[in-house]
């Protein structure tokens, strides 16, 4: 049994060491606060899947002119849909010291374990598109596929449509998204009296490999074709040129998304019905501020009004951005006006 006068003294060392203990963690919750980097300290690091497409050379423009904005340093890399490649780009990026990565893959899943080797080194990880429980993150951004893929048909569905119809879509490798596009698509077809008579995934988005699925398709088809639907703007120019070579552009109905200029002006000019615009320069100065506002504290949870699943399970905060059909009755508005292109660039005047 303890000595009465010994049981006194500990008790009388715990209450005197108690206080310390308490100190020393405000000492430290006040030692990470003055730590925290100021908005001109930040480091931001892109990785960016391609340049291939229009859309992702106006948007990675506009991520840096935001950095520079806000005196911001911002390094990029870009893997021209190269996961492998990508891989590393990010561990070089991680390397140079980032606070913030902005990522965007053409295969999300290939991704997962470099993302969360970037957050366990302290990098906030904000993906640029929805993930959909796919890979990992911290922050995500963009549209919901579903109603993408629907909007993209949308306007063709809308003239109920007969005959013989393609569906050209995105690459398989993209997961998800894709398979979500191609679902909206489709159901947004179901109440038009057609067959589909074509459905081929395409590598990279390749245009020119689109192109030639095409050519393959009118020659069997080119009496009966009502529609090529596309996923994207970049296999819409493939088809298009597809359906000039046989004479029958603007007789084929075709449609895209991306708001390409090449698009926008392919629809004044009557050979691709619609596209859609989902991103360009106000979404990619948007996500930008967003997200730095979030990771610096400007921003909390609450602020977000809906939610995305990471790899591990976790609702983590969403940017909703709507999407917007363009088509040739309201080209100028959502377009032009806009500011997504001038006129000039749109109609050639």
């Amino acid at each position: 049994m303890l000595n009465k006068k010994i049981l006194v003294g500990m008790c009388a060392a715990i209450m005197a060491f108690t206080p310390v203990m308490v100190n020393a963690a405000v000492v430290k919750a006040e030692a990470e606060e003055d730590t925290k980097k100021s908005r001109e300290d930040l480091k931001i690091g892109v990785s960016w899947k391609t340049m291939q497409e229009e859309r992702w050379v106006t948007e990675l423009a506009e991520i840096e002119t935001v950095c520079k904005e806000q005196g911001i340093e911002m390094l990029y890399q870009c893997s021209e849909n190269d996961s492998q490649k990508q891989v590393g780009q990010i561990e070089n990026l991680i390397s140079q010291d980032i606070d913030m990565l902005i990522v965007m893959a053409p295969e999300k899943g290939a991704m997962d374990n470099v993302l969360k080797e970037a957050h366990d080194a302290g990098v906030f990880v904000c993906y640029y598109e929805q993930v959909g429980g796919e890979t990992y993150f911290d922050m995500s951004g963009g549209n919901d596929y579903y109603e993408v893929g629907q909007a993209i048909t949308k306007t063709i569905a809308d003239m109920n449509i007969s005959g013989d119809i393609c569906y050209l879509l995105g690459d398989s490798a993209g997961g998800s998204g894709v398979i979500n596009f191609k679902d909206g698509m489709q159901d947004s077809m179901k109440a038009c009296d057609v067959n589909v008579v074509g459905e081929q995934f395409v590598a990279n988005w390749d245009p020119a490999t689109g192109m030639g699925y095409v050519e393959n398709w009118l020659s069997e088809y080119a009496d009966t074709l009502s529609a090529v639907l596309c996923m994207n703007d970049g296999l819409a120019g493939g088809a298009v040129q597809a359906l000039e070579n046989e004479e029958l552009d603007g007789k084929v109905l075709v449609c895209g998304q991306d708001c390409d200029l090449a698009a926008c002006q392919r629809i004044v000019a009557g050979t691709q019905v619609s596209t859609i615009r989902k991103g360009g320069i106000d979404y990619a100065r948007q996500f930008t501020e967003t997200a730095i506002k979030y990771y610096l504290g400007e921003m909390t949870e609450d602020d977000f009004e809906m939610t995305d699943t990471n790899s591990l399970g976790e609702e983590k905060p969403f940017m909703s951005y709507p999407a917007i059909i363009v088509t040739k009755d309201n080209i100028d508005e959502t377009v032009i006006d806009a500011g997504v292109y001038t006129r000039e660039e749109v109609y050639g005047e």
